[in-house]
């Protein structure tokens, strides 16, 4: 029979890794979502305020993940 051995510790740069793409996620679908639900529809001359500030919002709160994301990277 075999032994399942214990999982190993990932890396602090492997941690850091994957925190720095889960920050540009979280970058990529803010302004994805900003410039799609905001932006497009304000130049476009068929706004509603609410799309808008509703595309203003999730940016800023995707913002706010990502720099806590970030905050979390070790040196």
């Amino acid at each position: 029979m075999v032994d399942a051995k214990a999982p190993t510790p990932i890396s602090k740069a492997a941690r850091n890794e994957r925190r720095k793409a889960a920050a540009t996620t979280c970058n990529a679908v803010s302004v994805a979502l900003f410039v799609t639900a905001g932006l497009q529809p304000l130049m476009a001359g068929r706004y509603s305020m609410f799309s808008v500030i509703a595309a203003a919002v999730g940016f800023v709160v995707f913002q706010g993940v990502l720099h806590y994301i970030l905050k979390q990277v070790e040196d």
